[in-house]
């Protein structure tokens, strides 16, 4: 998928709107604030928080992190006869700081039941790294360093600087290389991307051992951390970087073999003596290879019989439920996890289910282009996907779904098995007035305001969310010896709180005029955990239509690029709970090339993705059945 697959917006949202409708409330909110924070140093237990308090530490000796009036907090429970001298040589990085600690507090006596507050930064390393990871278990280890997420409103750059690094000499590099705008205003979702040598060793941020064959080393003079491993004969720095990385995009790979390169000092990237040690940074290590891997929690796996989110739209009036359609007979039971089976096609479920179906690409935009004329395998990726979304389309409303294609081309309404495109001029997207696709970075935009606007009218039409899917099909463009489909789902850790970009070609139609698009974390959280199951269904269903499925991680959350992780708009700023992107082959792979010119491969994918509807329909109505 090409760069210009993102967004013309800011990946923090619409900064500027959100900066002006928020700077009003700054200084209410920090009046509140410093009432809060005086409430805090004389309240007792578990009443000290804007947002509420988190808890670290151990049952003998709980503390509670919280952030207060733009500062970060630490509450303790005093033992029996203690002190703050003997609180600061229990907590305290420097003990000798028991009188600060006291007039932090107001110099009121220690008393016990009354908790006693003091700054995360006084902490000793170990428990302010324990309080951070405490109150962000899902900030973690990136390419570039560690990848902290803002949560609370209250949040700051200067303290959380100090918090992570330990003083505050970084904040204006750290500002500038997260490109903030407003260091005191942090939107939340905001991701800030702190350098690994920047934290010190005891907060416990990086892993505490490598498996073999890798080593851990830390530079004495830089402090940041690398993963050694002997270069095997004939293996090429590709090779390494497939092999212990969770990087497959070509582009991404050719990236870092250069900075290998340079880094390591060799000559070329392919001329490497056997044997030589290599220094590969140590936030680049897949986590299969990390030992007590630091932080940051993974994408959980909702249930089967786990009840789905509630759909996120805009506030508005119900609308009464649509007429239930005629019943239908039920399907079977969903296939074992990843068990090769004969393919079959499942009858229908009670009611349809309503799918938004994406060809990647389109127009001017070609997507991905491999092979040559010369050999017979030259082939354009909108050219293949769109193909299978047509064969999709037909076998979901043959079986009575609903099917919303985003685009559409008046000279290719069915499948075809000789590919052509020359008919790409002719595409357009399904907004009112449709759009010629003239533009790649409107075309992409107009899509998230296009799924939406589905989402919305089939929501306010009774549709319940759990049987609106949005599938958005392209063709990857990874190392040429990495073959079969991988699923992307939405990681909630990437969504922004809004999504409005402006201009003339969005306001000119209906489907996104004055639309502002809103995303709570409750909400992105629920759909990552609900697209993640819909997207197991498809690996699950491709395995029993014998469609090639990566044997690397087939489901991912994100992919690199320039160092960054990301995800394609559509898939990004997607509010419907159920939304994957598949790609269904590798275009730089010869051998996955010559299968997609083939028209059996392509029907075979749009049968597995059909199937897999099927199924996904039928474990919403058992679980609606229960819940009745």
């Amino acid at each position: 998928m090409p760069a210009h697959l993102f967004p013309l917006t800011d990946d923090r949202g619409s900064s500027d709107p959100v900066a002006a409708r928020t700077r009003p409330a700054a200084a209410a909110l920090a009046l509140a604030g410093a009432l809060l924070v005086l409430a805090a140093l004389f309240s007792g237990p578990g009443r000290a928080a804007a947002g509420g308090a988190t808890s670290f530490g151990t049952p003998d000796a709980p503390l509670k992190a919280f952030w207060t009036n733009g500062n970060l907090l630490v509450s303790v429970q005093p033992a029996p006869n203690e002190g703050y001298i003997q609180i600061a040589r229990r907590l305290l990085e420097k003990p000798g700081e028991a009188a600060q600690l006291a007039r932090f507090n107001g110099n009121r006596p220690v008393m016990t039941g009354v908790a006693v507050k003091l700054p995360v930064t006084l902490l000793k390393p170990e428990l302010r790294g324990a309080a951070l990871r405490a109150m962000y278990p899902d900030d973690e280890m990136v390419e570039e360093g560690w990848a902290h997420t803002v949560t609370d409103p209250l949040e700051n750059l200067i303290q959380l600087t100090e918090a992570f690094t330990g003083s505050k000499r970084h904040f204006k590099e750290l500002a500038k290389r997260n490109d903030l705008k407003d260091p005191d205003l942090l939107p939340l979702g905001t991701q800030i991307v702190i350098p690994m040598q920047w934290i010190p060793e005891a907060l416990g941020f990086r892993p505490a051992g490598l498996k073999p064959p890798l080593r851990l080393e830390t530079d004495a003079a830089t402090g940041r951390a690398f993963a050694l491993y002997a270069l095997e004969r004939d293996e090429t720095l590709y090779a390494v970087l497939i092999r212990f990385t969770d990087q497959e995009r070509a582009d991404e790979i050719n990236r870092l073999s250069a900075i290998l390169v340079r880094l390591n000092r060799l000559k070329s990237a392919t001329r490497i003596r056997p044997g030589k040690v290599l220094r590969i940074p140590l936030e680049w290590i897949s986590d299969d290879y990390l030992i007590g891997r630091p932080g940051g929690s993974r994408p959980s796996v909702a249930a089967a019989s786990a009840p789905k989110p509630p759909p996120q739209v805009a506030a508005a009036p119900p609308a009464p439920p649509a007429a239930r359609p005629a019943r239908r007979p039920a399907a079977p039971p969903a296939p074992a996890p990843r068990q090769p089976a004969t393919a079959r096609h499942p009858q229908h479920v009670l009611e349809p289910m309503y799918v938004i179906l994406d060809a990647g690409h389109g127009g001017v935009d070609p997507g991905a282009v491999y092979g040559t004329r010369r050999q017979g395998d030259r082939v354009y990726e909108h050219d293949v996907v769109f193909d299978i979304a047509l064969r999709l389309a037909q076998l979901l409303e043959a079986r009575g779904d609903k099917v919303y294609p985003l685009v559409r081309n008046s000279q290719q309404t069915r499948p075809a098995d000789t590919l052509s495109h020359k008919r790409r001029s002719q595409d357009e997207l399904a907004t009112v007035p449709p759009y010629p696709m003239g533009s790649v970075h409107v075309a992409v935009n107009l899509r998230v305001y296009l799924v939406d606007a589905i989402y919305r009218r089939l929501i306010r039409q009774g549709v319940p969310a759990d049987r609106i899917v949005l599938i958005s099909i392209h063709g990857d463009a990874l190392a040429p010896t990495l073959r079969g489909a991988m699923i992307y789902y939405p990681d909630f850790r990437l969504r922004t709180p809004e999504f409005r970009p402006g201009g003339r070609a969005y306001s000119a139609r209906t489907d996104v005029r004055a639309r502002l698009i809103r995303f709570t974390d409750a909400g992105n959280r629920a759909a990552q955990d609900s697209s993640r199951s819909f997207a197991e269904l498809v690996v699950q269903q491709f395995d029993a239509y014998q469609v090639r499925v990566s044997r690397r991680k087939s489901l991912r959350s994100f992919y690199y690029r320039t160092g960054v992780r990301t995800l394609p708009a559509v898939l990004r700023y997607s509010r419907v709970p159920q939304s994957i992107l598949v790609e269904v082959a590798n275009l730089n792979n010869p051998e996955d090339r010559r299968e997609l010119l083939r028209g059996s491969a392509r029907q075979r994918i749009a049968e597995g993705l059909a199937a897999a509807v099927d199924t996904d329909g039928l474990r919403q109505a058992q679980i609606a059945k229960r819940e009745e």
